[in-house]
């Protein structure tokens, strides 16, 4: 008896659907433009970011001072450093095209590309404020009333770094005398002020900042500052951590004759220049 051997294919669930093939050639050929585009797209974003948006990111640099200098090098100064200058010339107690005050001031912190704002004198002296003066003629004496020297505003700096409060004093119109002291407080920071910030003072007066000192401060080298301006020697020496009290001899008016000490001493060490008047 013969018996018949045939092959069968072996059957699965029923209503399966048949394996899965690789994805149609025609279907590939349609992604990949869009990948490449998306690709292109992410690159622009990128390049855009780092030119568009990076570059409003600018570190913040010390303002140097330019009161005393003259305008034209006040301005030099100011742009050598990157900075945008505005000049407003008008009545001030400094000589003629001499930088009278600046906004902000030097020692204070502001991005490249900013605008420093000057002073410039025309050389007539400010208008004094209104002033009654009374005069009462008798038979036995004359009395006058005499009028009042200008105030302005005192900046109110405590709690800043001592180069910036200071800078801002002096472009106020107003002498920066910095004592150091020991106690709280950070480290080369403003605790406390005289006249205090927001009363009014003698305009060109000097404003007492008292600033925190280490208790076992590093040593660090004085500039020279002799025969610089009496506003740009006391920039230089409050950048080098260094407090500043000025004194005034019979010399050239505005000019540092000389300073005290000199050559290596403590940080928040006080320096005294002694300026002509």
């Amino acid at each position: 008896m013969e018996q018949d051997t045939q092959a069968f294919e072996p059957i699965g669930p029923p209503g399966a659907p048949p394996p899965a093939g690789p994805p149609p050639r025609a279907l590939l050929n349609d992604v990949w433009p869009w990948l490449a585009l998306l690709g292109i797209l992410a690159v622009a974003g990128l390049v855009v970011w780092l030119f568009a948006f990076r570059g409003h990111h600018h570190k913040s640099q010390v303002v140097p001072s330019v009161v005393g200098l003259g305008q034209q090098a006040a301005i030099r100064k100011l742009t050598g450093d990157g900075y945008s200058v505005k000049a407003i010339v008008g009545p001030a107690k400094a000589p003629r095209g001499v930088v009278a005050a600046q906004t902000p001031g030097g020692g204070s912190q502001l991005p490249k590309g900013s605008t420093v704002r000057l002073q410039v004198s025309n050389g007539r002296r400010a208008t004094l404020p209104a002033t009654t003066t009374t005069a009462t003629t008798t038979a036995r004496a004359t009395t006058t009333t005499a009028a009042t020297a200008p105030t302005t505003a005192v900046p109110s700096v405590t709690g800043q770094d001592m180069a910036s409060g200071a800078g801002q004093v002096e472009a106020a119109g107003f002498v920066a005398e910095t004592d150091p002291v020991q106690g709280g407080g950070t480290p080369g920071s403003i605790v406390q002020e005289s006249p205090a910030g927001g009363t009014q003072a003698r305009a060109g007066g000097t404003v007492t900042l008292s600033v925190a000192t280490p208790p076992s401060p590093p040593s660090t080298q004085i500039p020279d500052v002799t025969g610089k301006t009496a506003a740009e020697a006391r920039a230089a020496l409050l950048q080098a951590k260094l407090t500043v009290k000025t004194a005034y001899e019979k010399g050239q008016r505005g000019v540092v004759l000389g300073e005290s000490p000199t050559g290596t001493a403590p940080a928040y060490t006080q320096v005294t220049i002694t300026v002509g008047k």
